[in-house]
């Protein structure tokens, strides 16, 4: 008995017509691309190129913006920060140059203008001298040095009066230093109008710069807590001068 054949253009009774059209859909969909198609989602040479560049700048950060002292900013680091972030993760080839060269340029911008703040920041100030004003604190207080005397000069028959001692006691730094820590945040609360309008400061007008500097003072002079902080301040930077003995 013969077999019947298959007609032209009817599919095999094995293979169903839905695989079929299941395996054509995947082929359209794309699905399990090439590696062709991957390498086309990377960035280039130079876009990895110019997100170093960013990644180099996002060093230059360098905490500014975590600190907590006034004269920091680190409000406005924070608003850099994001930006440099964002450029150093998916920056493509033509976002260096002009881009780059005017975000170092603001943030150069922003670091000169946190220094010539600091002078009236008394958090900072104490931040600087701690280390050393305990130190001070906790050891003997500084002797004078032994006045030499000339080579054949024979020695006085009546020692001569002893000079005052002027380094500070430390008994005295220690309470310049503690005064200092628990007054800096007053001055820096009754300072506080300046702050705000530091961090507001259009960095690009010189003359908005000179003004906010110029409120700083003003209003530093006009804090009481400024003004015992400068007091001990000072004391401290004695004992700090003292030669060691």
């Amino acid at each position: 008995m013969l077999r019947r054949r298959a007609r032209v253009g009817h599919l095999p009774p094995a293979v169903p017509l839905s695989s079929l059209l299941l395996a054509l859909a995947l082929v359209l969909s794309g699905c399990g691309g090439s590696g062709g198609e991957k390498k086309a989602d990377e960035p280039s040479k130079a876009a990895v190129a110019c997100r170093g560049e960013w990644k180099k700048l996002e060093a230059e950060i360098d905490g500014r913006d975590s600190k907590t002292n006034p004269s920091a900013l680190a409000s406005r680091w924070n608003n850099i920060t994001a930006t440099v972030e964002y450029y150093a993760r998916s920056a493509s080839a033509k976002d260096c140059d002009a881009t780059l060269a005017a975000q170092q340029k603001a943030m150069d911008s922003l670091a000169a203008f946190s220094t010539k703040v600091a002078p009236w920041d008394m958090e900072q100030r104490y931040d600087e001298v701690k280390t050393a004003a305990a130190a001070y604190a906790a050891a003997p207080r500084p002797t004078l040095p032994t006045p030499s005397t000339k080579a054949g000069k024979r020695a006085e028959k009546k020692p001569p009066k002893p000079k005052p001692n002027p380094a500070p006691r430390p008994a005295d730094i220690g309470t310049a230093l503690k005064t200092l820590s628990e007054q800096a945040p007053v001055a820096t609360q009754q300072q506080g109008p300046a702050w705000v309008q530091a961090s507001v400061t259009e960095l690009t007008d010189p003359a908005a710069v000179a003004k906010a500097v110029k409120d700083l003072a003003f209003l530093s002079t006009e804090s009481a807590a400024y003004r015992t902080c400068a007091a001990a301040l000072a004391q401290i930077k004695v004992a700090l001068a003292q030669p060691k003995s």
